[in-house]
């Protein structure tokens, strides 16, 4: 990397460091640009220079430690574990960032889960790669016959998804972000969903 693009990746991590902690609040509307660019230390204008809106300046501040959490996971995971404990285990890194900056996370959800832009949900779970993390230990467990292997990859991730995303909004509500309160939560949505919710077929209307 030469000199010139090593100096844009510094001031880059600046401002996203600066964003970060005005963003902990928790408060989308009162992080100004200019006062993220006063504590970075640089120029208004540079800001947009690396990040072409605020929304996509919030998404960065997360995609990073995302894709790390997400790595760590994989990685430390007993290759032994059930579907369902290697999914709380990936589970578990993300739960303990979300508690160590709720602020952070509240404006995500507020700002980015419910983003009037198309695909920017999609955006941030693609490039910090938890999609195809998830997407992975699915496979896998439908090869095992862990997980029903008649259903889509997809239909099954984003049905994860949405307990995920659930169990943030729930403990947000509550004020609570312990991590294992947040785990304890998935683990008992997930399990009733592996389980299987009728206890037989209904006869579903047309």
């Amino acid at each position: 990397m030469n000199i010139r693009a090593t100096k844009r990746e510094e001031t880059r991590q600046k401002i996203l460091e600066a964003a970060r902690s005005c963003f902990a609040n928790g408060d989308f509307d009162s992080a100004s640009t200019r006062e993220i660019a006063k504590r970075a230390g640089v120029a208004e204008g540079t800001i947009f220079n690396h990040f072409p809106t605020k929304e996509e300046l919030v998404i960065c501040c997360i995609g990073a430690q995302m894709a790390e959490a997400i790595e760590i996971g994989l990685y430390t995971m007993d290759p032994e574990w059930c579907f369902v404990d290697r999914l709380m285990h990936v589970a578990s890194y993300r739960f303990a960032q979300i508690g160590l900056n709720p602020g952070m996370w509240q404006v995500i959800m507020q700002h980015v889960v419910f983003s009037p832009r198309k695909g920017a949900v999609q955006d941030l779970m693609q490039s910090s790669g938890l999609i195809k993390a998830i997407q992975g230990l699915i496979e896998e467990a439908q090869l095992s016959g862990e997980l029903n292997a008649n259903l889509s990859p997809e239909l099954i991730r984003k049905s994860l998804m949405a307990l995920f995303l659930f169990t943030i909004h729930e403990h947000m509500s509550s004020q609570n972000f312990d991590c294992e309160d947040m785990c304890a939560t998935l683990r008992e949505l997930v399990e009733a969903q592996v389980m299987g919710l009728w206890a037989s077929k209904p006869e579903l209307a047309a």
